[in-house]
């Protein structure tokens, strides 16, 4: 059933492709070619014979008389012809009266198209001085079609000539030349797609608007400076990242499809939603996609700084309670990022900023370089710290999102409350077990460890870790 069905469909198809695109391959195409050659060759064959036929009577006829009435007058023996042409079946001689007619009409048609054109002054032919009137041809046959498809032809010129690409030349008629240039605008900006983001300032506008002091740090992904904005004084970070180690990616800016850093797209999707909310990652006040470097303008709270220079300042390290109150506020700001469908991937101590303004110190996450969108699927970009990467990723060669980052908040609680970090190479972070400070009491030891779990499927989750007894 299925082998009859098949070839049906298969017909179907490839007759209504046909038929769209006006192919002569199309089957009811081919049966009206064919019922047509049938019939004029019917009519051929019935004339032939009707002719055989005349001449069998005319040299069996014993009359003498017979053969002088079927002979036309004439005086030349070669251009003598039979009377028994005209013998030919009256429906034969109707068709061909018909093709004659038909012939004339489409001669006459396209002879009153080329009047008109000629008369609109829009022809190319009559620009150029070269149109001519022509005269009515009453020629049928091959040389009638020959004549007709030299006149079509002719009808059809300047309508080539205005779909050629407009390359200017002197033979070429200032009327198709502008015309061809105005079809050709419309295409080239409907095939251009935006996936070149457009700059948003020059370097000159960086300088102009803000001024760059003393280095604050540097690594993998840039160097950060001290600032400050020219017209208010306010204190901002600036960062320098060299293009070669930016990553792009497409996002939806001021309603436009835009290929941006994805720093920059990580940034903007954490940022305050209103004037008076706060965001646990500093905010991006403006950035410049200039010619070798990416300038990230950023939030610098004043007086601040990051969680190494923090513990320092506290000794050798933190006191469990100091490290309780940095860890609480760091799991509610990483639960706030998740939240915005951000997947920081690099946290770590260096990349937690303190803000010390006040008697609680308030946690900010910074540095996104390494982020990416979040997901429930597996990652495999080595992205990262290589002291803070999770276990699967050396065994697996893959991650997920959250065992990552419960897996790198063990590291930084670990490197709070000792003088190192839990592991010094990937064998001790696949094999090792940590030492634990016997000072800290159960539920943080309980805690620290829960995270520090070698099975990512055994770590606890975010929301379980903000529940904990240790946090409470």
């Amino acid at each position: 059933m299925a082998s009859k069905s098949w070839p049906m469909a298969n017909s179907s198809r490839r007759r209504s492709s046909t038929r769209q695109l006006g192919f002569y391959s199309d089957p009811v195409i081919y049966i009206a070619n064919d019922s047509t050659s049938f019939r004029s060759k019917t009519s051929k064959r019935n004339s032939e014979e009707s002719l055989e036929r005349e001449n069998k009577r005319i040299r069996t006829s014993s009359s003498p008389c017979c053969s002088q009435t079927l002979r036309r007058p004439s005086t030349s023996d070669t251009a003598a012809t039979l009377v028994s042409v005209q013998t030919v079946p009256p429906d034969t001689t109707e068709t061909q009266q018909i093709r004659r007619s038909g012939e004339k009409e489409k001669s006459s048609s396209d002879e009153k198209k080329e009047r008109q054109r000629n008369n609109s002054g829009s022809s190319s032919t009559e620009d150029a001085g070269t149109s001519t009137p022509t005269t009515p041809s009453l020629s049928t046959g091959a040389e009638g079609r020959n004549s007709t498809k030299r006149k079509s032809d002719e009808a059809q010129e300047p309508r080539k000539r205005s779909r050629k690409t407009c390359r200017r030349s002197e033979s070429d008629s200032p009327h198709v030349t502008a015309e061809a240039s105005t079809s050709e605008k419309p295409s080239t900006s409907s095939t251009s797609l935006p996936v070149q983001a457009p700059k948003p300032g020059s370097r000159a506008a960086f300088e102009a608007k803000y001024k760059q002091e003393k280095l604050l740090g540097e690594g993998g992904y840039g160097s950060v400076y001290a600032g400050h904005r020219r017209d208010d004084g306010l204190p901002v970070a600036i960062k320098h990242v060299p293009q070669i180690d930016i990553r792009r990616t497409f996002i939806l800016l001021d309603g436009r499809i835009t290929w941006v850093p994805v720093e920059v797209a990580m940034l903007l999707k954490l940022r305050p939603r209103a004037a008076a909310e706060t965001s646990a990652a500093v905010t991006l006040l403006d950035w410049y996609d200039v010619d070798y470097e990416l300038i990230l303008v950023l939030e610098r709270p004043v007086p601040c700084m990051d969680l190494i220079d923090y513990i320092s300042s506290k000794g050798s390290s933190l006191q469990e309670y100091d490290a309780k109150i940095i860890m609480k506020q760091l799991v509610d700001g990483i639960i706030e990022v998740h939240s915005r469908g951000v997947f920081h991937r690099d946290i770590k101590l260096d990349n937690i900023l303190i803000e010390t303004g006040s008697d609680v110190p308030r946690v900010r996450l910074i540095d996104f370089g390494c982020g990416t969108y979040l997901s429930e699927g597996r990652y495999s970009a080595q992205q990262g710290t290589y002291l803070y990467i999770s276990p699967e990723c050396f065994l697996c060669g893959w991650y997920t999102a959250e065992p990552t980052t419960v897996w790198q908040l063990g590291v930084v609680l670990y490197g709070m409350l000792h003088e190192n970090l839990p592991f010094k190479d990937s064998s001790e972070i696949v094999y090792g077990n940590p030492k634990v400070s016997e000072n800290l009491s159960d539920d943080c030891q309980g805690f620290l460890l829960s995270c520090l779990v070698k099975s990512p499927e055994a770590r606890p989750s975010l929301e379980t870790l903000k529940h904990h007894p240790w946090l409470m």
